[in-house]
């Protein structure tokens, strides 16, 4: 059984963390408790594993934002946002295997496969984040649920 400091402490850890993920200058992902929404705006060619320390839950957005390479749209012409549950080790690495790919329309077999190809490469590449310790403790063993949306399509109002 946790402590009542830990469980608090844990609290309003993930309050800050969701608080500071919408603040200016972070327009590519949102975190609600333990959803991270990632929007992709871009396409990725070349996703990367992430290196610097994460300290917070909009790095783990966009350490996996950083790991995403969005299928083309030549394969995918419509593409829906992906959603997955991920848990990590309070090292970073993951923590058993991913569950329940979705995806917000109906797709075909053919799509299906190549977003499943789409997420294993980006959990590859992520399977091993660098947590702070403090992040690390924070998250231990807790489920996210990963939402890419896929945002290349969508057009903006010019500011």
């Amino acid at each position: 059984m946790r402590s009542a400091p830990f469980a608090a402490a844990t609290g309003l850890a993930l309050a800050f963390l969701a608080a500071a993920a919408e603040a200016p200058g972070h327009p590519v992902e949102t975190v609600q408790g333990l959803i991270l929404g990632v929007r992709i705006a871009a396409d990725n060619p070349n996703p990367v594993r992430p290196t610097a320390p994460i300290s917070d839950l909009n790095g783990v957005a966009q350490a996996l934002a950083g790991c995403w390479s969005p299928p083309d749209h030549a394969e995918v012409a419509n593409p829906p946002d992906v959603i997955f549950q991920v848990s990590y080790r309070r090292n970073g690495t993951l923590f058993g295997r991913p569950r329940t790919i979705e995806f917000s329309r109906a797709v075909t077999s053919a799509e299906r496969g190549i977003f499943y190809q789409a997420v294993a490469r980006a959990l590859d590449l992520c399977s091993s984040l660098p947590f702070t310790d403090g992040l690390g403790g924070a998250v231990a063993g807790r489920t996210f649920r990963v939402v890419l949306q896929d945002r290349r399509n969508q057009r903006q109002a010019l500011r």
